[in-house]
């Protein structure tokens, strides 16, 4: 049998033994220096269950991970806890003395920052978000960087060769051949709709989420998961301001989201394209973020882990306005059935200009034989 909870008696003979040499400099760094050391000391209390699993128990090991983390989470973090200790584990210890050195650290307010790197790869960061409640400091997340948490994400050299590439007037792509009849008119018509796989019926509905600011018409539609330097500015830009957004849903799930520049309706759509290169949005994280690209890309790597931080709390299908640098505000939103492929459309109205911005997230949408996606 592995190891049970009573074994912890010895956790605290372990964490004499691991005082760091180097005494804290503040309340905060001390909660998260106490952190580590009781977090590597549970690890090796439950290293062995994992190492010699109990044949008629194999979940023992993380029944007692569980139970071992749920001790350290209260001993140390924000009450609803935002962090999820028992989610793995993994070899070596993902924090401790061994784990990570201190860096730095600073005190905001009731805020608290303190920054650590990992002892096996250098340009890993643990920046440690701390909050004051009385006079304890307690952890509230912990944002994992590979660079320094309040510099921006980007090159603005690059940022601004970048949006050479783009205009007002640049050169639309023809929609693929398969994608030609999707109207997204019809797709924000709230109505009955059933799914022709399973026959499963649900009403889709639009409302309004919020705005997107942008002040410089440089719009970049992206997974919200991907670090802000993965960025690409659409090769059509818009005019600076604040525009409504709204979204579709149905089946539980955000169908698609619309930015909307005009009050006029959309007579064409066109694919909207990076310069050179296609319109549809790979997602790995689960969802997407239209934002202002340099907004975006001037982000700290601090303020962007907030924003990402708050959205995954959100309720689903989530969506969120966040701040970006300066005056610029982005919208993050669940994508559709999460990881996947997802095209974004420019609705123009009989003028020419841009009236919408789509983001489909092909929920309401089947394809025929050939291959032909319509929306129901």
């Amino acid at each position: 049998m592995g190891p049970s909870l009573r074994d912890a008696v010895s956790v605290t003979a372990i964490l004499s033994a691991m005082t760091d040499s180097s005494a804290p400099k503040n309340p905060a760094e001390e909660r998260v220096l106490s952190f580590m050391a009781e977090y590597e000391a549970q690890w090796r209390i439950a290293a062995p269950a994992f190492e010699h699993r109990d044949p008629d128990n194999p979940m023992s090991a993380f029944q007692l991970w569980r139970e071992l983390m749920a001790q350290t989470t209260r001993n140390h973090f924000t009450d609803p806890p935002a962090v999820d200790l028992a989610q793995s584990f993994g070899r070596p210890a993902s924090h401790g003395p061994e784990a990570e050195q201190l860096v730095s650290s600073e005190v905001v307010g009731d805020v608290a920052y303190v920054l650590t790197r990992s002892t096996s790869m250098q340009r890993k960061l643990n920046e440690y978000t701390l909050r004051q409640k009385g006079a304890t400091w307690k952890i509230a997340v912990i944002s994992q960087h590979f660079g320094d948490p309040k510099a921006p994400f980007a090159d603005p050299a690059v940022v601004n060769q970048r949006v050479l590439q783009c205009g007002p007037d640049a050169e639309p792509t023809d929609m693929p051949e398969l994608q030609v009849q999707l109207d997204e008119v019809h797709n924000f018509t709230e109505r009955e709709v059933s799914r022709p796989g399973d026959k499963q019926s649900a009403r889709a509905e639009v409302t309004h989420l919020g705005t997107l600011s942008t002040s410089t018409g440089f719009l970049s539609v992206l997974d919200f998961g991907y670090d802000n330097d993965d960025a690409r500015p659409l090769a059509r830009t818009v005019p600076p301001g604040r525009y409504s957004v709204d979204r579709v849903t149905a089946f539980g799930r955000n169908a698609a989201v619309r930015v909307r520049f005009s009050d006029a309706a959309p007579v064409t759509w066109i694919p909207a394209s990076l310069p050179g290169s296609g319109h549809v949005v790979g997602v790995d994280a689960g969802c997407i973020c239209i934002v202002d690209y340099v907004g975006y890309s001037d982000m700290t790597r601090r303020d962007k882990a907030a924003a990402y931080d708050a959205f995954s709390a959100a309720q689903t299908p989530a969506v969120q306005e966040f701040d970006l640098a300066g005056t610029d505000i982005g919208i993050a939103f669940d994508s559709g059935y999460g990881d996947g492929s997802y095209p974004a459309y420019w609705g123009l109205d009989s003028e020419g200009a841009v009236a919408q911005l789509v983001v489909d997230c092909m929920v309401l949408v089947e394809q025929d034989e050939d291959g032909v996606l319509t929306h129901l």
